[in-house]
């Protein structure tokens, strides 16, 4: 599952891919490595509602097709991953693994809600939260025009004076997704955007491979 939110955009100062252009990285790397052990791939983009759900197949040309999805989706529109996870969770009747990649902009509680409903359908659940290096740091420190996403107002703010604020309600943010997710047995993953793409895989599948034996 690929968020297509308009958050996704967001490209931090450094960063050398936007968090969209790094989740497609990812779920290209993670479709190859799925058909390679032939293995059945889908893909579902969402951001509000579901933009393509693309049906499992595990043939070699499969991953064309899901490149072709992800080059071509359009991101635009705000996130609703509760509800999206509830109606895939219903759709989704063969059980199997369930790849989140989104950077999660969205009420925690709705969001979780959504996510242990695929627990419930016995679904393995892995949720790779993809954040730019800025988003985490706030590296920011001259008066700065900070442009909203996903409809949200601009403002212009001394970063200075809301950095302490910031990184303690992100904080509180990111704990209370990651507790929600592994006191239900679900993989989470913070992902940053200025990390090397085959380090993170590797670490992942280690971590993955681990966990099996």
């Amino acid at each position: 599952m690929l968020d297509v939110s308009e958050s996704m955009r967001y490209q931090g100062p450094g960063s050398p891919l936007s968090k969209f252009e790094y989740a497609q990285c990812i779920a290209a790397a993670v479709a190859w490595l799925v058909l390679q052990q032939q293995d059945a791939v889908s893909l579902v983009t969402f951001d509000d509602q579901i933009r393509a759900n693309i049906s499992p197949s595990s043939s070699a040309p499969h991953l064309r097709q899901l490149l072709q999805v992800m080059e071509s989706a359009e991101v635009r529109a705000k996130t609703a991953a509760g509800p999206i996870f509830h109606e895939l969770a219903e759709r989704f009747r063969k059980r199997g693994v369930v790849f989140i990649l989104s950077d999660l902009f969205d009420d925690v509680p709705a969001m979780l809600a959504g996510l242990k409903h695929f627990r419930h359908r016995r679904h393995d659940v892995i949720l790779f939260h993809v954040l730019d290096a800025a988003e985490l740091d706030f590296p920011f420190r001259s008066p700065t025009l900070f442009r909203g996403l996903e409809q949200m107002p601009q403002v212009v703010a001394d970063p200075r004076s809301l950095r302490k604020a910031y990184l303690r309600e992100l904080a509180a943010y990111q704990q209370q997704l990651q507790y929600g997710c592994r006191s239900h047995g679900m993989d989470y993953h913070l992902v940053r955007t200025d990390q090397p793409l085959d380090a993170v895989l590797s670490t992942y599948l280690g971590r993955r491979t681990a966990q099996v034996k």
